[in-house]
């Protein structure tokens, strides 16, 4: 078992951050994002836009049920990159789930956000290639702001390492449920 010396005064402690300091700057220097990430976050956000837009706007089972796939397909793909990070790096990085894969980054929410609404408008007023178009202008966002995140992230890590609270993600991940039903049965 290694031992070490107390620290004796003001420029022992000094010294010992500056050393944790170096530590931690090499291995966030270290970080790689797995190859294909950006296409892939985009295109899943881009086919969960659709289906999303689809099935809000049928308003049926078979909706609900690409609605869904949708989801589904976007989690996967969100699960596998999240899994090929840590494989790829040996760490986890706390933003990365949320601020990345769950778009609470300054850039992907508006982005996603945007799309969704102009796509369901424009599937509620059966304009597909606009929903197409929405959708994958909010997966390109998406992936700009995934972009963002991991160049700021890089810069400060510390700053930007803090992902939003899965108290905070759970209660917004419940509101989305709710405001889906409210749909669905009043439509």
């Amino acid at each position: 078992m290694e031992s070490h010396p107390p620290l004796e005064g003001p420029d022992d402690a000094r010294s010992a951050l500056s050393v944790a300091d170096q530590s931690a700057r090499r291995l966030t220097a270290g970080l790689r994002l797995p190859t294909g990430l950006y296409p892939a976050l985009a295109g899943a956000v881009a086919l969960q836009i659709g289906t999303a837009a689809y099935g809000i706007a049928e308003q049926s089972a078979a909706g609900l049920a690409v609605l869904l796939t949708g989801s589904a397909v976007f989690l996967l793909v969100a699960a596998l990159e999240l899994h090929r990070f840590r494989r790829v790096n040996g760490v986890r990085v706390d933003g990365l789930a949320s601020r990345v894969v769950l778009a609470t980054g300054p850039i992907s929410t508006p982005a996603y956000l945007g799309a969704l609404a102009v796509a369901t408008w424009s599937a509620f007023a059966s304009l597909w290639w606009l929903v197409a178009v929405a959708a994958l202008a909010g997966g390109c966002g998406y992936a700009l702001g995934v972009r963002q995140w991991w160049s700021a992230y890089r810069d400060e890590p510390v700053t930007h390492a803090r992902g939003a609270s899965p108290r905070l993600l759970a209660g917004l991940g419940v509101l989305a449920c709710l405001g889906l039903t409210v749909l669905l049965v009043t439509g």
